[in-house]
């Protein structure tokens, strides 16, 4: 459901990013990965603020949120909270400083890539991946 939600953000409908982080907002943040989306519902609250001042503090909440579940993901889970994270920082322009990753990450997920098949992900998110990967690319 939550990874649905996501896909649909990439449009930029502010619709579909208001749902995508009511839901995140609603999961236990227990968890490295439910830890990574509510990261991404932190970026993409950035997308729905006016203030720029506001902005980079949503920026920078995502930023530490993410280190924070990166780091702490165990090997089911780190793909994905790399791929979450490769996915916001990409899109974040460079000057801010909040994307420091991205190379790192984005040899990561091409060096697991053969990985991904093996992942309980539904086929449209897999394609999703593999669509950012190579547009990002």
């Amino acid at each position: 459901m939550i990874r649905d939600l996501l896909m649909n953000c990439r449009e930029g409908n502010k619709k579909e990013i208001k749902k995508f982080i009511a839901s995140a907002e609603s999961l236990d943040k227990g968890n490295c990965l439910n830890a990574s989306f509510n990261a991404v519902a932190n970026a993409y609250r950035a997308k729905t603020v006016i203030s720029p001042l506001k902005k980079i503090q949503y920026l920078a909440t995502f930023n530490k949120e993410i280190m924070s579940a990166v780091e702490s993901a165990d090997a089911e889970n780190r793909y994905e909270a790399v791929f979450l994270r490769y996915l916001i920082e990409s899109n974040i322009p460079k000057g801010l400083g909040f994307s420091q990753n991205i190379l790192h990450d984005r040899k990561e997920l091409e060096e697991q890539a053969v990985t991904l098949e093996q992942k309980p992900f539904s086929s449209e998110y897999k394609q999703f991946i593999t669509n950012v990967l190579q547009k990002l690319g």
